[in-house]
């Protein structure tokens, strides 16, 4: 009887797929991940809606010129700074890549997509508080951006 015990539990426990591999885990982190892409697919109307104009919203913060001039100038110095640290890490990724360290490379890679972003980011907050227009575009954003080109 012992032996006959022990190969039952010891086949139902390695055949059990979904209690080794942490089967509801991975179900409820799909669940979450799906709404987070939900969230982020469809736009949020009565949010947009409630934005008001610029000025409604410097008073209700209640910021001044000095203010967003102050913010203007550390967005602006913000997103050079990520810029340049970009392209550093971006000729670092080339030099990895040289070298043969192709892991090391795609990390530095992903840190300088990451800086790119960041400094976009900051640059667009720097454009919406310069055009004082918080729902700006990034047609709007790319055409003073690159204003000799058609797009």
């Amino acid at each position: 009887m012992g032996i006959q015990s022990y190969l039952k539990n010891t086949a139902k426990a390695n055949t059990n797929v979904k209690a080794w591999s942490g089967w509801d885990s991975i179900k409820a982190n799909g669940k979450i991940v799906g709404a987070m892409a939900k969230d982020l697919k469809t736009p949020n109307r009565e949010a947009s809606a409630s934005i008001g104009t610029f000025e409604e919203t410097m008073q209700k913060f209640g910021l001044t010129e000095a203010d967003l001039r102050q913010r203007m100038r550390s967005h602006l110095y913000l997103a050079i700074i990520c810029a340049v640290l970009g392209l550093g890490a971006f000729g670092w990724m080339i030099h990895l890549l040289i070298k043969g360290m192709f892991l090391s490379g795609m990390v530095s890679l992903a840190l300088s997509f990451m800086m790119f972003a960041y400094a976009f980011s900051e640059h667009f907050n720097y454009f919406k508080i310069k055009n004082k227009k918080l729902d700006c575009t990034l047609k709007e954003w790319y055409s003073e951006f690159f204003p000799n080109k058609k797009y």
